[in-house]
């Protein structure tokens, strides 16, 4: 309680500063010099960021490594490969890799230089350690949690002491995507023998990152320092040996106008997933920079449950979808920063089919006459929310996840819209994601909202429509586990089970977008989900910062504090 209430007087005492300056500053104009510094970077100083959420799941990269908020670990963990935002892959802990033609064999050959922050060497030995943990349904993994990308993995073998070699029972796509992931993090291997409840908090796990994690207070900030031996980058780093920066501070704030505040202040160099109202404070301002990126990740989507309560009619689905219009809201909310989504893939992704652009606008008359049709009729009692013939109100259940900017307000905006458009009451239940997968089970909701994780896009579209029982059981197709971990949809659709095993196992990226076409084309025709907005990161920082753009992750691009490349000018900060 201490603990909760010295944070909250923190945060107000940054927000009534964030007012003060905001009086005492003339309002920012664009094109007044903003930018990052000139020059060289130079080494030394301590870089502060705040974000927007803790990573909940605890320290150990494999446990958190499909929630964005786990992706600041990366300061400490390395891996095989390093992905671009043309998800291209590169070398990083490994030199170089082969595959075999037929997709089922992986040769990696490593680096004869790497040492593990507790002084452990990198061999071939250690990557047979982690990948055959990750392999253990009884190791703590996401993705042994759920939709088991090493469940495909028949054996780790030790060619040499450089050189090692995985071998998978059928070819998969997102193989190397998961291997250049933090799923796919190298930890030392002494760290692995651990009981249950250690493994799972990662407390004790070492990585051989460009930082050591020096101090994790819990929900409030994590301390990094500086680890002096860094002498192996991944190659799509811009610069090689130790990191520039001696120590990184990461603060957590939800609250997007009070972290504009504290880089407004000077309290944090920088910020991530800047409010569209709190753009102008920066883009284009002297003392400041702001950068924008778009995103090839699944589109943030509000899934429609097909087994529980009223969405179980498609009529009821289709009206829902039809009843708002998307994309005025998403305008409204974001002020054009972000895009309204017409299908589950971004327009950023090499898979995206321009097809469904307006495809399926918002139209209110067919709407209310397909409610009409299912049986709820309005009603001028009780605020104007529709009854069926027993005199039960049409009401949703949305259940999510404590959502955090632009989801929550865009939430808000959809639950008024559908109740003056349509009369449907909607009901917004929030809670901590921890919940969430108990909840899910228990099915006493009718939408769920959600931009699901992964690094390929056949990892995304599994999760979120891959076949699972009420249990939240998974299920396998000619040995590669399928099965949907957060799929609000419930979806069990056999087709759309094929259609998604055969584009995790296709390697030819036309077969694999007609696939992905084949399964949204049945998602949107169902109405199994409504696609709100495309994924779009944005950071803000002080002019002192080098190489802002490094703190975008690549393919996502969320932006998860990564500050290798990062840089802090002495004499721009202390001006």
């Amino acid at each position: 309680m201490r603990t909760t209430i010295t944070r909250s007087l923190t945060l107000l005492l940054a927000l009534l500063l964030a007012v003060v300056l905001g009086a005492c500053v003339a309002d920012p104009e664009p094109g007044s010099g903003g930018g990052a510094p000139a020059g060289t970077p130079t080494a030394g100083g301590t870089f502060t960021i705040a974000l927007d959420q803790y990573p909940e799941r605890g320290l150990n990269p494999h446990y958190g490594s499909a929630f964005d908020a786990s992706q600041v670990l990366r300061n400490s963990y390395d891996s095989l490969l390093s992905e671009d935002a043309q998800e291209n892959f590169h070398p990083w802990l490994a030199t170089s890799w082969t595959v075999s033609p037929d997709g089922r064999t992986y040769r990696f050959h490593l680096r004869n230089d790497v040492t593990f922050h507790n002084g452990e060497k990198l061999d071939a030995q250690a990557v047979k350690a982690n990948i055959d943990a990750l392999s253990d349904p009884k190791y703590p993994a996401w993705t042994t949690n759920g939709l088991l990308q090493y469940s495909s993995v028949t054996g780790t073998q030790v060619i040499d002491p450089l050189t090692v070699q995985i071998n998978l029972s059928q070819p998969r796509a997102d193989f190397l995507s998961t291997l250049s992931g933090l799923s796919g993090a190298i930890v030392a291997p002494g760290t692995l023998h651990a009981d249950n409840a250690t493994l799972t908090s990662g407390a004790k796990m070492v990585g051989s990152g460009p930082f050591i994690l020096q101090q994790a207070v819990q929900g409030q900030e994590i301390h990094f320092r500086k680890n002096l031996d860094y002498r192996w980058g991944p190659a799509t780093a811009k610069h090689h040996g130790p990191a520039y920066l001696d120590n990184v501070t990461v603060k957590y704030v939800p609250e997007a106008s009070t972290r504009a505040g504290l880089l407004r202040s000077g309290e944090v160099d920088a910020i991530g997933t800047v409010k569209a109202t709190d753009i102008p404070l920066f883009d284009a301002v002297s003392g400041f920079q702001y950068q924008q990126t778009g995103s090839p990740a699944s589109t943030t989507v509000i899934m429609l449950n097909l087994t529980n309560g009223p969405t179980r009619d498609p009529r009821v689905r289709k009206a829902i979808a039809r009843g708002v219009d998307i994309g005025a809201v998403v305008e409204a909310v974001t002020k054009g920063t972000q895009q309204q989504a017409w299908s589950l893939i971004s327009p950023d992704s090499k898979y995206f089919n321009p097809k469904y652009d307006n495809a399926a606008p918002a139209n209110l008359d067919q709407a209310r006459a397909l409610l009409d049709e299912a049986g709820w009729k309005a009603t001028g009692d009780d605020g104007g929310i529709r009854t069926d013939h027993t005199g039960q109100q049409l009401t949703v259940r949305l259940l999510a996840t404590v959502p955090t900017y632009p989801l929550d307000d865009v939430l808000k905006a959809w639950q008024g819209e559908l109740r003056q458009n349509l009369g449907i009451d909607v009901e917004l239940k929030y809670v901590e994601n921890a919940q969430v997968y108990d909840l899910l089970a228990q099915n006493d909701y009718e939408a769920f909202p959600r931009q699901v994780g992964g690094l390929d896009l056949s990892l995304q579209l599994n999760r979120a429509f891959g076949s699972t029982q009420p249990d939240l059981t998974y299920g396998q197709i000619d040995g590669i586990t399928l099965g949907s971990i957060v799929g609000g949809s419930k979806l069990a659709n056999p087709q759309v089970d094929r259609w998604l095993l055969d584009a995790t196992r296709a390697t030819n990226p036309d077969t694999r977008k007609a696939l992905f076409d084949k399964v949204t084309q049945h998602i949107l025709d169902q109405s199994v989900a409504i696609p709100l907005f495309t994924d779009r990161n944005s950071v803000a920082a002080t002019s002192a910062v080098h190489n802002l753009t490094t703190l975008f992750d690549p393919p996502r691009n969320a932006v998860n504090g990564w500050s290798y490349d990062i840089a802090v000018d002495k004499m721009a900060k202390s001006g």
